[in-house]
């Protein structure tokens, strides 16, 4: 419904002042006029009601429509004038151009905004094309119609950022909401991989190592001592991963200290494993350092677990993650509980890429893992028409516009010099604008100070002082520069005193000028120090004056802030409120998962450790083996199914 209020108001608007009031009045009205005028109202009223979905060929039809009633109905009566007639339906294309900024990319909106100019063009020649026309009156309402049209366009733009703040914001909340209902199995399958991605590491290295060690005792005596040694040290660092893991402080994945993969292999290495590590492009980025470590981490283990000896070949790129071994040795199986190709596919999709797993054409195993690369900044045909800078670009040039209109009003005898001097200073005393989101008091300062500088231009300058009250008139600068301040200032509660510096600027410029404006000999002042003292009096008269424009400014533009504000604290308080929710049942579930590990997984891992210190291999072996066992129950009380089932095994072999 309301897609077809404003529309639907139009059409009646113009079709009860046109024909619909001349009819009533008996003046004669001409049926193809009226045909035609009736039929671009209905036009452009059901066109509009698609100005959002279509905006573009919405914008084009009511154009096309407009110019067809210009061009076929020119009307006229005895009450109402050429061209006046059509005052509803004139507004149709402002309605449409407010649409095509909001909704269509900005690419369109050069040739959006041209066309639409030329529309209003054709409109002033068709409409006052006779004899006798004031042509300069006719510029200065093409210059009207342009920053008009150039505003519509900028409020509409406005709009789109705010819809897309608040469609960015409601997007946030709905993720926030799903990832609280999903908490409790987000916070469940991380510490899974978590959990398994420590057991695997550290304890099947400790059983691997006593393996060898015990296998081997009689040929290699000295690999017990290095395997107790081995056993007593990852021992006790996999308690305090494992403690880590369940405590009530959040855990801090994807930290800064993730060691690198040179350190990684070099850790396998002294396994036993024989690894190649090809790195052409660095270690990853510390966006994707914890991920891509524990990618290869687990495809390190798994080589280790089940072919132990096998040469591994590790390969990274911005765009590609490669682990591969040749299966060259014998593979043993009763260690793994088959959940690491799921954590490895979990972080393949926490980076935006995708992991594969399998056999290796010629033997072995491969994980590979494809990487999005950099796409960089997406680029338009028009990078310099994107955003708030392209925004204030074209609100300086619109004001500068209306000054300049303005000060063009039939002055007869201003010289050519002057003329050129005055539009520069409105330039110069624009320009600090295009700052005004940055830093919108620097940039009400440098407005008042280049405001400050027109009485220069006028008792010493080139502008004679009976055109120097033109310059005022770049006034509607000062109040946008006051609109900024109170719409993005620092310290919100000063921002109010921006009214009274820039109408008090304002005044002092105008009592200065009309002091020194000599033209009207009966008026003129006399002397230093009458002058002095005229502007004195007069300064604080007409700063009231000037307040009042400045105040309303400033209200508009304190009363949208706060607006925003509000609408920002109601998102951030319900984010705020769902991530709260969240945390809370991660929290309950990662107390649940520490219960487990404490009844008896890290039991039977704080044994390894003691029994490797009083020098018992075997019960270092058993106790490790227990505690992958119990880890084991554990996660399958998590959910989940093993994924890799490893092919009956061949004895360990030794090189």
């Amino acid at each position: 419904m309301a897609r077809w209020t404003l529309p639907g108001l139009l059409v009646a608007g113009q079709l009860l002042f046109w024909p619909g009031l001349p009819l009533i009045a008996g003046d004669p009205v001409g049926w193809l006029a009226a045909t035609v005028v009736i039929a671009a109202c209905l036009l452009a009223g059901a066109a509009l009601s698609r100005r959002r979905e279509r905006p573009l060929p919405v914008f084009a039809v009511v154009l096309a429509g407009n110019v067809v009633a210009v061009l076929v109905a020119p009307v006229d009566s005895q009450w109402i004038e050429t061209g006046d007639a059509l005052l509803f339906l004139a507004i149709t294309p402002l309605v449409a151009l407010f649409s095509v900024a909001v909704h269509a990319p900005g690419r369109f909106l050069p040739a959006v905004f041209a066309t639409a100019m030329a529309e209003q063009l054709l409109a002033s020649v068709v409409q006052d094309g006779e004899p006798g026309v004031d042509w300069a009156f006719q510029a200065q309402a093409f210059s009207a119609a342009v920053v008009l049209y150039g505003l519509v366009l900028l409020f509409g733009r406005r709009r789109r950022r705010f819809n897309a703040e608040r469609a960015d914001a409601a997007r946030r909340l709905d993720a926030a909401r799903l990832a609280g209902r999903g908490a409790a199995d987000t916070e469940r399958r991380r510490l899974a991989r978590e959990l398994h991605d420590v057991t695997a590491h550290h304890l099947t290295s400790i059983v691997v190592n006593s393996s060898a060690a015990e296998m081997l005792g009689d040929q290699r005596p000295e690999l017990r001592a290095e395997a107790l040694d081995f056993a007593a040290r990852t021992g006790r660092e996999t308690l305090e991963a494992l403690r880590r893991l369940v405590a009530i402080l959040p855990v801090t994945a994807g930290r800064d200290d993730t060691p690198s993969l040179g350190d990684l292999a070099d850790g396998f290495r002294a396994l036993g494993q024989r690894i190649t590590v090809d790195l052409p492009e660095g270690d990853p980025p510390p966006d994707r350092a914890a991920a891509v470590y524990g990618i290869v981490r687990e495809a390190l283990t798994n080589t280790l677990r089940y072919a132990p000896g096998a040469h591994v070949l590790v390969r990274y790129t911005t765009t590609e993650l490669l682990v591969e071994d040749d299966g060259a040795a014998g593979q043993v199986t009763g260690l793994g509980g088959g959940r690491g190709v799921s954590g490895m596919r979990e972080r393949a999709q926490s980076l935006g890429g995708e992991c594969t797993a399998g056999p290796r054409d010629g033997g072995g195993w491969r994980v590979r893992v494809v990487l999005p690369g950099d796409g960089g900044s997406v680029r338009t045909a028009y990078p310099w028409l994107r955003g708030p800078t392209a925004a204030s670009a074209a609100l300086v040039f619109l004001l500068v516009v209306v000054v300049t209109s303005i000060m063009a009003v039939g002055e007869e005898g201003l010289p050519r010099t002057a003329a050129a001097v005055m539009l520069l200073a409105q330039v110069v005393h624009a320009v600090p604008l295009l700052w005004r989101r940055r830093d919108a008091w620097w940039s009400f300062a440098a407005v008042v100070v280049t405001g400050l500088l027109v009485p220069l231009l006028v008792v010493p300058g080139p502008v004679p002082a009976q055109f120097g009250y033109l310059l005022l008139f770049g006034c509607v600068v000062d109040f946008a520069a006051v609109h900024a301040v109170a719409a993005r200032g620092s310290r919100p509660g000063l921002t109010w005193l921006a009214v009274p510096v820039s109408a008090g600027t304002l005044a002092f410029v105008m009592a200065v000028l009309l002091a020194v404006d000599d033209s009207d000999k009966e008026f003129a002042l006399g002397g230093t120090a009458e002058r002095v003292a005229f502007v004195a009096v007069m300064t604080p008269l007409i700063a009231i004056v000037f307040a009042v424009p400045a105040a309303a400014c400033w209200g508009f533009g304190f009363a949208g802030r706060r607006r925003r504000d509000r609408l920002r604290e109601r998102e951030a308080d319900g984010l705020a409120t769902e991530l709260e929710q969240a945390a809370f049942q991660a929290l309950l579930e990662r107390h649940r998962i520490a219960a487990g590990l404490h009844e008896d997984v890290l039991r039977h891992a704080a044994d390894v450790p003691g029994a490797a210190e009083r020098g018992d291999l075997t019960e270092v072996l058993g106790a490790a083996r227990r505690a992958l066992t119990a880890m084991r129950s554990l996660l399958d009380g998590l959910g989940g199914r093993p994924e890799r089932t490893p092919p009956e095994v061949s004895p360990l072999r030794s090189e």
